[in-house]
């Protein structure tokens, strides 16, 4: 070629399929990652920080119950449990068996709520490797948004202090590991808890 530029005459009809491949294609590489809906209440204002009593690693923004805002939920891997749902930055998160998935409905609140902090939802949350058909909210007495895995709302343990320690795991018989089912994570092969 002499450096002069070559045009080209592209058909208007030929536009709309080709942005609509280009779409599709650029979609398609970003499914792993999933925004959650979440219903918006007019009552419920984004609260800002709210000091926390909690000596382990700084959850950032806080609800008034304590709950936090993870930037993704996701599948983990925990030597001892097997498959564990975690958060973004790679702490195991729990399940309550005082409550319920039945409907949805969580029974952790006040110290309960400083202790397990809440894992909340908003619109920017992802989810990364789980079934999103397992995966849903409820909605807590301060109005915010829990995030939910086979109906269990899930928490954090405020004692875990690296990602991936479970030190809650069995903590008052009542406190599990969340696996990706929404049930009890067990060590690999031994699902009887669920």
């Amino acid at each position: 070629m002499d450096g002069s530029v070559m045009k080209v005459r592209i058909s208007h009809a030929l536009l709309v399929p080709l942005a609509l491949v280009a779409v599709s294609v650029a979609t398609a590489c970003t499914t792993a990652a999933r925004p959650v809906t979440v219903a918006r209440s007019a009552a419920v204002a984004r609260p800002g920080p709210v000091a926390s009593a909690n000596t382990g690693p700084d959850l950032g923004r806080r609800s008034p119950e304590g709950g936090y805002w993870p930037q993704t939920v996701q599948l983990g891997q925990n030597p001892s449990l097997g498959q564990v749902v975690v958060d973004g930055q790679g702490f195991t998160l729990y399940r309550f068996d005082r409550d319920s998935a039945s409907p949805p409905a969580s029974n952790c609140s006040g110290a309960c709520s400083t202790q397990w902090p809440p894992v909340l939802a908003n619109d920017t949350l992802r989810f990364q490797n789980l079934d999103p058909a397992r995966l849903g909210t409820v909605t807590r007495q301060d109005g915010t948004q829990q995030v939910t895995v086979g109906g269990q709302p899930v928490y954090r343990f405020a004692q875990d202090q690296v990602p991936g320690q479970t030190r809650g795991q069995g903590s008052q018989g009542v406190w599990f590991a969340v696996a990706p089912d929404g049930g009890k994570a067990a060590p690999p092969g031994d699902r009887s808890g669920a």
